[in-house]
């Protein structure tokens, strides 16, 4: 495929049909409803002035609270810095608690999951102890090298997440080629749909899913969907929410946008999802929306990645939708029907394929451990595909260590952004790395959605970033695998992309403008929050 002439047409397409006027990239987070968001903003803003009245009364009414407060802030910082938190995240939190030791241990004890996720957790621990009989026995794999077998076995030990030698893959260089596969599929189903997107928008990929569910709903697949519920607010209408209602489809949406101060609200699924009948199964980068296969019109081409899963792997999946189904919908069920008997025997094959997720419901960062795994473990060469490149401080001294002992680091990011402030971040992050000899690209006229690892000996495909958002507050889901065929086409997909892109160099780096370096610094402070 070529990027170059897609874009161009893009851009000449945009410019007959909008008059020159460039469309604004369409993207995560940006398709809320305005009136229903402004009025969940409201309510969220009323809440808090209310609380700093509350705290201003007490505050002008008790002489001593003062000496209290700073008192309970000192008491917070010590805990944050005894914590297992980040470096990063530690620096904003001591920041916030120095500046505003008023209110700030206030916001602090309210941040914590024991608070505001404790009863979600407790949930998710019912129903993995309830389910635990569904999860695989990890088979015995000879024909495995060493850094495999720890990559194994570390999945094993943080999620109990099996590893599979009879599940062949295919790679997708494009939205629009692993959609076209997977409405082929589609049209085959017999027993049952899972679906499960951070979006879902009205368009015309919609449309086309929309016609094959409604007929497969009705003949008696089970089709069930779930969206987030900040990712797909207002991107699904109401309208097309009550077509899929009535033709028989459960929609349902985790953590709905609600008109309350909650810290739970930063929590969401962005995990992607499709499951048919438990034969195959398909994750990647892309969300279920017409600007991931370059429908809509935008500034560039739309670049991303995708996996299709058969055999036995794709009950490993299955298993991570069913378990987040019955915590949206609170129902127990069982699980059997829809998982493949010994689907975990191991069988000839051409690599190992390992389907994880990670999330508040497990208690460990398995994303970032899986990503700091390929890293360590490359030898050659370590090649990365991001639309976001915020990562903790362990994972950004890996990378620069690996390209100090020889391994050809090399990292491909968009050339047009989608959020101003991310990108920035996102650029000065990758520019600190030139001087370790990491390089560092940019895809010429494209917006890099493709979320895409991969070293001389293994490779990951998935929904999660390299970010501290998919380190820490989303709930993401991803596949490390060695199958040579499909490695071979992420290898040849990142060439394509690597020979359409612009280099990053010490001379023409952002970060040799003054401004550029200060507004870094400044965003760098909240990237724990991005």
């Amino acid at each position: 495929m070529n990027y170059k002439k897609i874009a161009e047409r893009r851009r000449s397409a945009l410019a007959r049909s909008a008059g020159g006027k460039a469309v604004k990239i369409h993207t995560e987070g940006k398709g809320i409803g305005v009136v229903k968001t402004l009025a969940v903003g409201f309510f969220i803003l009323l809440q808090l002035a209310l609380m700093l009245l509350l705290f201003l009364g007490v505050t002008t009414s008790f002489i001593w609270y003062q000496l209290l407060a700073m008192a309970l802030s000192l008491i917070c910082c010590i805990h944050v810095l005894s914590s297992e938190k980040t470096g990063q995240t530690k620096t904003v939190w001591v920041l916030f608690l120095t500046v505003f030791f008023y209110f700030g241990y206030i916001f602090y004890v309210l941040s914590s999951e024991y608070i505001f996720f404790g009863r979600a957790r407790l949930r998710y621990g019912e129903i993995f102890a309830r389910t635990a009989e569904y999860t695989p026995e990890y088979p015995r794999l000879s024909v495995l090298s060493v850094q495999t077998a720890r990559d194994c076995e570390y999945l094993k030990a943080v999620g109990g997440f099996a590893a599979y030698t009879n599940s062949p893959l295919k790679y997708f260089p494009s939205g629009a080629k692993l959609f076209d596969d997977v409405l082929k599929q589609l049209e085959g189903a017999k027993k049952f749909i899972f679906i499960e997107f951070f979006i879902i928008s009205d368009g015309l990929l919609f449309e086309k899913f929309f016609e094959i569910l409604s007929k497969k709903a009705a003949d008696g697949v089970k089709v069930r969907i779930i969206c987030d519920g900040m990712g797909s607010h207002g991107t699904l209408s109401m309208k097309n929410r009550k077509r899929l209602k009535n033709a028989g489809i459960d929609l349902r949406f985790f953590n709905r946008i609600a008109p309350m101060f909650t810290f739970a609200l930063n929590l969401r699924d962005h995990r992607k999802i499709i499951v048919i009948d438990g034969k195959t199964a398909y994750t990647g980068g892309c969300n279920l929306a017409d600007e991931y296969i370059n429908r809509k019109l935008m500034r560039g081409y739309w670049k991303d990645t995708g996996l299709k899963i058969e055999g036995g792997a794709v009950s490993a999946i299955s298993l991570i939708f069913l378990r987040q189904w019955e915590f949206i919908t609170r129902t127990a069920e069982d699980y059997s029907p829809y998982l493949l008997e010994n689907a975990a025997d191991a069988a000839a094959g051409e690599g190992v394929v390992v389907p994880y997720a990670d999330g508040k419901d497990y208690n460990h960062g398995i994303c970032k451990g899986v990503f700091e795994n390929i890293i360590a473990g490359a030898q050659k060469r370590l090649y990365i595909m991001t639309p976001y490149f915020v990562p903790d401080e362990d994972t950004a001294n890996l990378l620069a260590l690996k390209a100090r002992s020889g391994v050809d680091v090399k990292i491909i990011l968009p050339d047009l952004p989608d959020k101003a402030y991310v990108y920035r971040v996102t650029i000065d992050n990758a520019e600190r790395l030139l001087s370790s000899g990491v390089r560092i690209f940019k895809m010429s006229g494209a917006f890099v959605h493709a979320k895409l690892m991969l070293s001389e000996g293994c490779a990951y495909v998935g929904s999660a970033n390299l970010d501290l958002r998919s380190y820490y507050n989303q709930f993401e889901n991803g596949v490390y695998f060695t199958s040579p065929s499909a490695m071979e086409e992420a290898l040849q997909d990142f060439e394509k992309a690597l020979e359409i892109s612009t280099e990053i160099t010490a001379e023409n780096a952002a970060r040799n403008k003054l401004f550029s370096r200060i507004a870094a610094g400044v965003l760098r402070i909240f990237s724990p929050l991005m």
